[in-house]
């Protein structure tokens, strides 16, 4: 069959991307250019660049224009082989806190810990509101916002997720003071020290740690490097029963940065519903899409009250404000106990403050522009990774997020790689940090939330360097 004039359009714009000829970061000819340039209709360009667009290799800027990210640079990390195992103590070592040790240090590249360059967060904006806030309203300081949260900052997060298709009531929110505690609080309401978690791997370290705090137990399922965790699995251990709760990140999960499709999560919330499990889940990356859409969440398919959805603002507007949400279905009044018990709540300027910028156009122009900064930072890492790195290295595909998963050659050991960049000042997370079962030996960890610069490229180039000369020293 013949190609149709916006498809054969669309294939040329793909050979320029794919040649370099357009670079990832470089904006495209407007839609009127391309129409005069190309000699086709505007509808016809409009057409081509959607049709890129749902290819991933470029996204859309609202009155900016479309801005490449270029072909994907690999094939995607080997997807974990693993069986199920007996649940096991987590213990998550040192090296953790060493990691964010460097993160402190102006003098080493931080690329361990997953934050944005500081630039990047709205922080004007955010100090405009606060002024406005605090003089609107002189006396809100000088109270306590008592669980469940300040109301207007519930409404303001409640009416963010009706528009993606998710109904939660602002009396069915609480307000925390961030991600962890969202996850903490669920964790608690549902588990008792000595239970057993179920988790995707790898997993975040920092959600190994909160496990271990709480002395809780994990039973690992792999998850796919595309498709996210595997429900055979998930569901023989489920069967097996002696599982108190299932942890989960759907949307851009970290390190890997899948995305898990909606069938698949109403399967999965389907199946811990069958077997009275509930199901926690950590959102916070959700806003971060590649796609510019906010893909939905757990909570959107859930029916009964067994999923406990947790998120924050602090990769996407603050992490100073430390303001993060709870939506924690049937298990509301266990998780306002615990919050009035352990820290009486958060704070009511912060959440008012978020409430007001919330409700401003701000947020999604600033919305706009992370999500293009992070799909090119990502790629633009890969793409140089891929390069540079000796044979056999190879990158995750992330959808959302800003973090990337690289595995090195099978001898090359990422923990004592880490010793070693930390001497030529530079910080990543080693693999062996995102599982319990001493997995991910030779993968690793990188933040892409930097802006790029020389001494990032630099950076990477040391990195890259000790690389191979390790994958030459260790016979495979």
């Amino acid at each position: 069959m013949a190609q149709k004039k916006y498809e054969r359009l669309a294939a040329e714009l793909e050979r320029q991307i794919a040649s370099n000829l357009v670079k990832p970061g470089e904006r495209l000819s407007s839609v009127r250019e391309l129409s005069r340039v190309k000699r086709v209709g505007l509808n016809t360009v409009v057409r081509a660049l959607g049709l890129l667009e749902d290819r991933g290799l470029i996204v859309s800027r609202p009155q900016s224009g479309f801005y490449v990210l270029g072909p994907r640079a690999s094939s995607g990390v080997t997807a974990p082989a693993m069986r199920l195992t007996l649940p096991k103590e987590v213990q998550v070592p040192d090296l953790v806190s060493t990691l964010f040790e460097s993160a402190k240090d102006r003098q080493v590249l931080p690329l361990g810990a997953a934050c944005l360059d500081a630039e990047l967060y709205p922080l004007a904006a955010i100090n405009r509101a606060t002024r406005r806030v605090v003089r609107e309203q002189p006396r809100l300081v000088g109270g306590y916002a008592l669980p469940p949260g300040d109301f207007e900052y519930r409404r303001q997060v409640s009416r963010r997720l009706e528009k993606f298709g998710t109904f939660v009531a602002p009396a069915e929110l609480v307000a925390t003071g961030g991600a962890m505690e969202s996850l903490g609080l669920a964790l608690r309401a549902t588990c008792s020290p000595g239970d057993t978690v179920l988790i995707e791997s790898p997993q975040y370290f920092g959600i190994l740690q909160a496990l271990q705090h709480l002395r809780l137990k994990v039973v690992e399922v792999p998850s796919h490097p595309v498709e996210g965790v595997q429900l055979e699995q998930v569901e023989e251990a489920l069967r097996r029963g002696g599982v108190s709760a299932g942890l989960f990140t759907p949307n851009f999960s970290n390190p890997l940065g899948t995305l898990m499709s909606d069938e698949k999560k109403a399967a999965l919330v389907a199946l811990f519903a069958r077997h009275g499990v509930p199901l926690i889940e950590d959102d916070i990356y959700a806003e971060l899409s590649f796609q510019g859409l906010r893909p939905r969440p757990l909570k959107a398919f859930d029916t009964r009250g067994g999923v406990l959805t947790c998120a924050s603002f602090s990769k996407t507007v603050s992490p100073g404000l430390k303001v993060g949400w709870l939506a924690p279905g049937r298990y509301l009044p266990r998780v306002q106990a615990l919050q009035l018990a352990s820290t009486m709540g958060g704070s009511p300027l912060s959440q008012r403050v978020m409430a007001s910028y919330l409700a401003s156009r701000e947020y999604e122009r600033n919305l706009r522009e992370l999500r293009l900064h992070c799909s090119v930072q990502v790629e633009r890492f890969s793409r140089f990774i891929l390069e540079r790195f000796p044979e056999g290295t190879r990158t995750s595909r992330p959808q959302g997020g800003f973090v990337l998963w690289v595995e090195l050659p099978r001898q090359v050991d990422s923990v004592e790689l880490f010793r070693r960049a930390l001497e030529e000042g530079l910080s990543f997370s080693p693999g062996t940090l995102f599982s319990t079962r001493e997995l991910y030996r030779n993968y690793l960890r990188l933040n892409c939330g930097n802006r790029w610069s020389p001494r990032l490229e630099q950076g990477l180039a040391r990195l890259a360097r000790l690389v191979a000369t390790m994958a030459k020293a260790r016979p495979s």
